[in-house]
């Protein structure tokens, strides 16, 4: 083990640095990395005006530098395999804008970088290179209790692949192990009990290694299934669904009701962040403004009242991807160009042949209007309407849970949170996974 440090800064930026607050602090870590490291903790509002903090770190202070730095590492592939090298799917995402793609999904998260400054002479206004990056999202939860607390949600959590002859400078040493305990002591700071996060596909090797460090400081891990399903809208979309489809998203009474109605589901779930109307349409409207064809759709009865709706996000709007190395069915699809755009469909409410319909006719929608080929179903044991959303193109996500203390809250959550089968239904129904 070793000691390496990094800092959390608060306050204000703009001309004058004074007023921002840097808090250094120590933390354990096992990498083997010989080179000088850089971690920097700070509010995501900061990234519009990062020049600021980096001038105080005499690293290069241009934001457009930084911002392609931070494109470049956020691209890294996402490999969604085990530790066998098996999986469906392999893909780098590209955001349109950077940093506003990224503002739009979470507008109080805290983001973390890891930087490697390059030894050129320059002891002023050193280059670097962005070696990691990761969003820290407050998530703020009301518990059986009726208490509400706060939490943690990891997202975009990249690491580069920088290689120099053929080895891998930064993954190989250990350098994510840095970035998780960096990550716990955030938590540690901010006295925020409760984290969790996607890992993408379950790979025993990484997971061992997490529940390994979050052990070895004093906190509880655990990992809970999820199955991401991938549908193709020219198969699974449909023009008579389509038609029936009615967009709410300007409709406050509409909304409100489907407010309602999302909790009546969804209130249970461990982690629900809808825990408030003031919640969930400040969500919606974070998404709408930033996205403009991302909308909130429902199919009325035959009363014209709500039978089912959903928020149908449209990431394309946000990025766009590319396959890895495709192989199967989805070679097929990258030869045919049209996978880089994705709808997310979430927050789903209904009864289940109506919320088939319901997704459906999105599917069929937003291939047609918006050229979007394929829509993302996420879903998991207990919730009411996995079997709607299963697809043959499917990953098994897992995601993990990390608790500092307070176990007897978080097993009452657990024991609240449980269906009459005894699943543990975890809110997965955030706007990015």
């Amino acid at each position: 083990m070793k000691q390496r440090f990094y800092y959390y800064i608060e306050g204000k930026t703009g001309p004058n640095s004074s007023q921002l607050k840097y808090i250094r602090r120590e933390i354990e870590c096992e990498d083997t990395f010989d080179g000088e490291l850089i971690m920097i903790a700070f509010p995501i509002k900061f990234l519009k005006e990062v020049s600021s903090v980096f001038s105080d770190f005499h690293l290069r202070d241009d934001a457009d530098y930084f911002y392609s730095e931070c494109k470049e590492i956020v691209s890294v592939p996402e490999k969604h395999i085990n530790e066998k090298g098996k999986g469906k799917i392999s893909f780098q995402s590209y955001f349109h804008k950077f940093p506003d793609s990224i503002n739009s999904f979470f507008d109080d998260a805290v983001v973390i970088v890891i930087l490697h400054p390059q030894e050129d002479g320059n002891t002023v206004r050193r280059d670097y290179s962005i070696i990691g990056y990761i969003h820290v999202n407050r998530i703020d939860f009301k518990c059986p209790d009726g208490q509400v607390h706060k939490g943690y949600y990891y997202n975009l959590l990249r690491l580069s692949e920088r290689t120099v002859s053929g080895e891998a400078i930064y993954r190989r040493k250990r350098v994510f192990s840095t970035l998780f305990n960096a990550l716990l002591d955030v938590a540690e700071l901010q006295d925020v009990s409760f984290t969790y996060a996607s890992m993408g596909r379950e790979n025993q090797a990484i997971k061992d290694a997490l529940k390994m460090n979050s052990e070895r400081i004093g906190r509880f891990f655990e990992t809970f299934r999820v199955r991401i399903n991938t549908h193709i809208n020219l198969f699974f979309g449909s023009s008579s669904a389509a038609k029936k489809l009615v967009d709410i998203s300007n409709d406050k009474e509409a909304l409100r009701e489907y407010y309602w109605r999302i909790h009546d589901i969804r209130h249970r779930y461990l982690f629900n962040q809808l825990h408030s109307e003031d919640r969930f349409f400040g969500m919606v409207d974070r998404i709408l403004k930033s996205s403009p064809t991302s909308r909130v759709l429902m199919i009325p009865d035959k009363a014209g009242n709500m039978d089912a709706a959903c928020f149908a996000i449209n990431w394309g709007d946000y990025l766009h991807l590319k396959l890895q190395n495709p192989r199967g069915f989805f070679k097929m699809i990258d030869s045919i160009g049209i996978k880089d755009k994705i709808l997310y469909l979430t927050l789903l409410v209904g009864k289940p042949a109506s919320v088939r319909e319901l997704i459906k006719g999105a599917a069929y929608r937003f291939r047609k209007y918006h050229g979007v080929h394929i829509t993302l179903l996420a879903g998991h044991d207990g919730d009411p309407y996995l079997e709607v959303k299963k697809s043959i193109i499917h990953d098994p996500y897992v995601y993990m849970v990390i608790i500092k203390d307070r176990l007897e809250i978080y097993e009452a959550m657990r024991e609240y949170s449980k269906d009459e089968k005894g699943n543990i239904r975890l809110f997965i129904d955030t706007p990015m996974l």
